[in-house]
């Protein structure tokens, strides 16, 4: 039985190759580096140096007690299973008015250390809070905003420091994926 976060990955990766294949025939493409997992990749860069990708449904496992215990706290159910459903190079829509942009999650690196780096990175803005940055935002053409995850309420929320304006958009991440209308 697929949970909630597979099904809703599952209908954004849909549109997404909808979208594409509507607008340019092609599955969806990313502009081609070395540094790219060649697991997702499809063929050959073309002559725009863009080349076609799929998400691919990871199978490795993952060691939450390292990860809790570096953290010092116990993660939410719902960013494990982000964390640990799908490998994909973009994951970006329309939510709510907003253009929202999840950082990739590609598997060219542990993810163990790209969500210590998430909770890190968090703390420049919100010390002693166990929250995750995972993406950035344009909200009313203002590109400055970043994507976090409260651990402790399981908001989504976008946040832009200069203004201190925090846009809640769910308590639930599978929700924003699975509404999400995919963009190019």
């Amino acid at each position: 039985m697929n949970s909630l976060m597979e099904t809703s990955f599952c209908n954004y990766f849909r549109r997404l190759q909808l979208l594409y294949n509507q607008e340019f025939s092609t599955k969806p493409t990313v502009s081609y580096s070395k540094e790219l997992n060649s697991k997702l990749l499809i063929g050959n860069p073309d002559e725009d140096g863009e080349i076609q990708w799929l998400p691919i449904k990871q199978d490795q496992y993952l060691n939450w007690l390292l990860v809790e215990q570096r953290l010092r706290f116990t993660l939410r159910k719902e960013i494990k299973e982000y964390y640990n459903t799908y490998f994909f190079l973009v994951l970006s829509g329309s939510y709510k008015g907003c253009k929202i942009n999840f950082y990739s999650l590609d598997g060219s690196k542990p993810i163990e250390q790209i969500i210590i780096n998430a909770f890190e990175d968090a703390q420049y803005v919100f010390p002693q809070k166990s929250f995750l940055l995972i993406g950035n935002a344009v909200i009313d053409d203002n590109d400055s905003y970043f994507l976090f995850f409260d651990n402790d309420t399981g908001d989504l929320f976008c946040y832009e420091s200069e203004t201190n304006t925090k846009i809640v958009l769910s308590n639930s991440i599978a929700e924003v994926i699975g509404n999400m209308e995919a963009c190019i």
